[in-house]
């Protein structure tokens, strides 16, 4: 990875290292026996329901939105943004494997890059299985970013989101591209899945993820393509035309099981002249900046994701687009 834009944090904070190795110890392990016919994974659902419980941050207010037909919930800013980032908005795509989580278990991380970019946060409740498989949940995504682009400033739509999310986010941007229509401003992927097929990655790299057993990943992935509407264009949307991706940021755990994937993808964009800025993490866990709430890792990944984005949309003249830092 000789001159990719990697960025490296070698000195993970005890909360970090405690979190690693129980995700480790256990999680995993519950991962490798958790059932994932249709009533395991309905059974999943407790754990969104059980985070919609939680107060919600006070500082940002929460409301409901409906983007091309898809309902969202949408975090605004106690003070809009009155630098680069005025007018922007971001579309947040949650993870969970396509199968589980949604906006109340990522509530916390939408309402704190909300405050922190000063521009509104649409959470997406894209419909997922085992009602409706990945090419459901890529026309849910598609469709909401598409009436994004008429509500936001024009070419100030940030696409965004974690784990499964990501790769979401990766096939709205091969779509805007193969239709001719307004590209996002930014990419912001947080341990993004940028393939259906990363599984098939070298299993000796893949064993390491701190919870994520790759049996699991491959029972889900046998899934993923079920339900009534095709999955179109790529399984593996970064094989797109490069043109097609906008500057991008990314967060990944080191040697988690995506890691092969986000920095690959990393060194094709910044070889293409693309910024990108991608920061790993030691002793991470899969997309640790959904837990911002709770670990000072999560605080900052949302503190360098705000800080990239305003060097990405301010002016040119004064902005290094290749490093993601504006100067005078």
């Amino acid at each position: 990875m000789t001159g990719a834009p990697i960025i490296e944090h070698r000195t993970p904070s005890p909360r970090a290292t405690v979190l690693y190795w129980l995700a480790r110890i256990f999680l995993k392990q519950v991962y490798r026996v958790w059932p994932l016919g249709d009533r395991g994974i309905r059974a999943l659902r407790i754990i969104e329901s059980a985070f919609a419980q939680l107060p919600k941050p006070r500082r940002v207010r929460h409301s409901h939105t409906v983007l091309g037909g898809v309902p969202a919930g949408t975090c605004s800013p106690p003070q809009p943004a009155g630098d680069a980032l005025a007018g922007a908005h971001v579309l947040f795509l949650h993870g969970g494997a396509f199968i589980f989580c949604g906006t109340a278990t990522h509530l916390r991380l939408c309402s704190s890059l909300a405050e922190t970019l000063g521009v509104p946060v649409h959470s997406l409740r894209y419909r997922q299985l085992p009602e409706a498989g990945v090419g459901t949940s890529v026309h849910d995504a598609y469709a909401a970013y598409r009436a994004l682009t008429r509500i936001a400033a024009p070419g100030k739509v940030i696409v965004a989101g974690d784990s499964a999310g990501g790769f979401l986010a990766a096939k709205i941007c091969e779509l805007a591209d193969r239709d001719g229509i307004e590209p996002p401003a930014a990419f912001v992927g947080y341990s993004p899945q940028l393939s259906l097929d990363a599984d098939q990655r070298d299993p000796t790299l893949l064993k390491h993820d701190a919870y994520q057993p790759l049996s699991a990943v491959r029972r889900a992935k046998t899934k993923w393509l079920r339900g009534d509407i095709e999955l179109f264009g790529l399984r593996t949307p970064i094989d797109a035309p490069v043109a097609a991706f906008p500057p991008a940021f990314f967060t990944v755990a080191e040697r988690e099981l995506l890691e092969h994937d986000i920095l690959a993808f990393t060194r094709r964009l910044s070889d293409a002249g693309t910024p990108v800025q991608t920061h790993r993490w030691r002793r991470g866990v899969h997309a640790f900046p959904v837990l911002a709430g709770l670990l000072p890792e999560g605080r900052e990944a949302v503190r360098l994701t705000g800080q990239f984005l305003r060097a990405m949309l301010g002016p040119p003249e004064v902005c290094d687009r290749r490093v993601g830092a504006c100067g005078p």
